[in-house]
């Protein structure tokens, strides 16, 4: 399996675990859904919400340069997100560093969209699934430029969404933090710490390089 795709769902697993508070060997890697628990009580399903073009540029580079840093772009922006502010992880505002960075409007828009089909998309498909009591989904937003404003959109579709077989939590991977969905509930989010977030990065390259020899 290509290690850049592991390397995303080793992270997504690993984030869940400590955002969630689940125990660490709770969920196994799996194939539809990414991780399942043994006895079937929850699923994870993992995807990236990239920006079609931008993952067509990413996947032309990977081609040119080849599989020696596995999930480059991803870990690039996850090692980004290593620099969070401990007192912004602890719940503090930093109001110094408030609007260095704002995307503008129509590609806040862009993300915003690619959210949303990304949770539709999986919803479809979800009847094709090992189903799960519980069934999550968990989002890569490829931008940290998004505020809880914009994610509100997100709840705002969720909480509406029709069908009889629907994800019962979504978490929304932005920058550092985690947005939490849950229909009928307010938005949450959680914030870990820059060394959880590097020693999860670290983890999740491991297994990712791990599996993919496994499988030459």
């Amino acid at each position: 399996m290509d290690p850049a795709k592991l390397y995303v769902e080793y992270y997504a697993k690993l984030h869940a675990d400590r955002a969630m508070k689940l125990w660490p060997f709770y969920l196994k890697k799996s194939e539809r859904p990414d991780f399942i628990s043994k006895h079937g009580e929850l699923g994870m399903e993992v995807t990236r919400a990239a920006i079609e073009e931008w993952a067509q540029q990413e996947a032309d580079m990977n081609r040119q340069f080849g599989d020696e840093m596995p999930g480059e772009a991803v870990e690039q922006s996850i090692l980004s997100d290593c620099d969070c502010d401990d007192a912004i992880a602890n719940g503090a505002e930093d109001d110094e560093g408030e609007g260095l960075f704002e995307l503008p409007r129509d590609v806040k828009e862009m993300h915003i969209g690619r959210i949303i089909e990304r949770i539709e998309d999986k919803t479809q498909v979800l009847k094709e699934y090992r189903l799960c009591r519980e069934n999550w989904l968990y989002i890569f937003s490829e931008t940290t430029g998004l505020e809880r404003t914009d994610l509100l959109r997100v709840q705002a579709f969720f909480d509406t969404q029709e069908g009889t077989l629907l994800f019962d939590k979504v978490l929304v991977k932005v920058g550092c933090q985690l947005y939490v969905f849950v229909r009928g509930e307010e938005l949450s989010e959680i914030t870990l710490r820059s060394r959880t977030l590097l020693s999860m990065h670290r983890r999740a390259r491991w297994l990712s390089l791990r599996d993919s020899n496994k499988k030459t």
